[in-house]
């Protein structure tokens, strides 16, 4: 459904995406994860248009994006900017108006559920609010593919935790195809099917969220490591191994992804 193929993005003398390439089946929840600066903001907005890559190539639903395929896709960006003198309902009309397969019944749900003030001007929104509105604007444009970058940033632990479920039964009853950038590693464990994680703009791994803890075992330090194995790096206070041996333990998401960025030679494990 979506291919990225070496994708290279440079600003000025700075390369910030280097060679990047994956693909996200219809209906997964694809999680692109890494620590900050690496590449996951430039990336997402090459696919939706906002950028232009220096070279490489982005098909989606097989297709170049075009303005008919733009109807198809709804995005939140990590910034949440937003018109200063719109108000809540200003918004509801020009999504209307954008998306031909609003969903009215959506939007009412999210509203009567958090209660958005939509006759005060969103600039004036709380972060969160402005969160949970454009999450209730995109999830009503009832749109094939979502590209959601810190879907749940600035939401407190409970209304995450919603939000989470809400986008994981989108994906599952309407069969929607979901891009996830997030630092929240444990919420996009719960949630994705697929991920890569990029570092320094390049993609370091992907895999399917089943066949990557298949994959993986993380053991004790000090523990005996089959020769056919291999060593990733720290996990923790363990070791990640990728092995077709039945040693340790299986992996779980934070596992894996610790144990390949650390792996590169720069890491600083305080910026993820």
């Amino acid at each position: 459904m979506i291919k990225i193929d070496r994708l290279v993005k440079n600003f000025g003398e700075k390369n910030i995406l280097n060679d990047i390439s994956f693909s996200v089946k219809e209906g997964d929840i694809f999680a692109l994860v890494g620590p900050n600066g690496a590449g996951k903001t430039t990336t997402l907005r090459c696919l939706f248009g906002d950028l232009q890559p220096d070279s490489g190539s982005i098909k989606i639903f097989d297709s170049d994006l075009n303005s008919s395929i733009k109807k198809r896709i709804a995005v939140i960006t990590e910034d949440r900017l937003v018109f200063k003198r719109f108000k809540g309902t200003d918004y509801v009309k020009l999504w209307k108006m954008l998306y031909p397969n609003w969903s009215e019944e959506i939007f009412s749900s999210f509203l009567n559920h958090y209660k958005f003030p939509l006759s005060e001007k969103v600039d004036n929104y709380s972060m969160g609010m402005k969160t949970l509105l454009q999450m209730a604007l995109s999830l009503s444009t009832d749109s094939d593919l979502l590209i959601l970058d810190e879907p749940t940033q600035n939401l407190d632990p409970v209304i995450r935790q919603e939000v989470m479920d809400v986008l994981k039964n989108f994906s599952l009853k309407e069969r929607k195809t979901i891009i996830i950038s997030s630092h929240e590693i444990y919420e996009l464990e719960e949630i994705a099917s697929a991920f890569a994680i990029i570092y320094e703009g390049k993609i370091i791994y992907a895999d399917t969220m089943d066949e990557a803890k298949e994959k993986h075992r993380v053991v004790e330090r000090g523990d005996s490591i089959p020769e056919n194995s291999v060593i990733i790096g720290n996990a923790g206070d363990k070791i990640l191994v990728k092995t077709d041996e039945e040693i340790g333990n299986y992996a779980t998401f934070n596992n894996i992804v610790l144990g390949y960025l650390k792996n590169q030679k720069k890491f600083d494990p305080f910026t993820i």
